[in-house]
């Protein structure tokens, strides 16, 4: 495919031009359309996800070329070109350029976010951050995916950390809202309530004292 194939419709940069997040979700929904032509959205996506990282994010150096108002957008592109043509994907090597001939290599990482999160909605994928004491061995994580799976009618993506201080349980994070069943937080609320119980005792006896004044 050309790189042009994958151009989005969207303006160029002007000072009422569109906030970086739609511009770069506006790309994103290119990409994801044309990966889709040949059913490779996963993989053209973790490609793009480890150029990213591993290049832009990893060398500095390599990223501050594209900032530079100085170097040239025809250079720019011959130096996309020496580094990516014929080591990744044609696609990813040619949507790059394209961000480049658009002055949009900036907002590489948002695009790549807005991709991701497109294809997973449609794939119905739902991330969820685990925390245990130990590692989870292979049954223990099959069967936390099979019973994440039936409670949000998803596919979970599961993101593992491993936080000794938990002692043992489970603690899960899906978006915003966090389930704790971890021995800390049993310990914890067992502290606050005797605390809360000792706290109205002394209370109790205060007015007590009070009353018998």
């Amino acid at each position: 495919m050309t790189a042009e194939a994958v151009v989005p419709n969207v303006r160029r940069r002007t000072v009422l031009d569109e906030s970086a997040g739609v511009v770069a979700r506006s790309y994103a929904e290119a990409l994801v359309a044309a990966a889709a032509k040949s059913g490779r959205e996963d993989e053209i996506l973790d490609e793009l996800e480890s150029i990213t990282a591993n290049v832009f994010d990893a060398k500095p150096e390599f990223a501050a070329i594209f900032d530079a108002p100085t170097i040239s957008p025809a250079a720019k592109d011959r130096v996309l070109v020496e580094t990516f043509d014929g080591r990744v994907d044609a696609m990813n090597a040619d949507f790059l350029r394209v961000l480049n001939r658009h002055r949009r290599i900036d907002i590489l990482p948002l695009v790549v976010r807005s991709a991701r999160a497109i294809v997973d909605k449609q794939r119905n994928r739902i991330h969820v951050k685990i925390k245990s004491a130990v590692p989870l061995d292979d049954d223990a994580r099959a069967a936390l995916a099979a019973r994440l799976g039936e409670l949000l009618r998803g596919t979970p993506v599961l993101h593992e950390e491993v936080d000794p201080a938990l002692i043992a349980g489970l603690v899960v994070q899906i978006g915003d809202v966090v389930y704790d069943s971890s021995a800390r937080n049993r310990l914890e609320q067992i502290r606050d309530h005797l605390i809360e119980g000792k706290l109205h005792e002394i209370s109790s006896r205060r007015n007590q004292f009070c009353d018998s004044e």
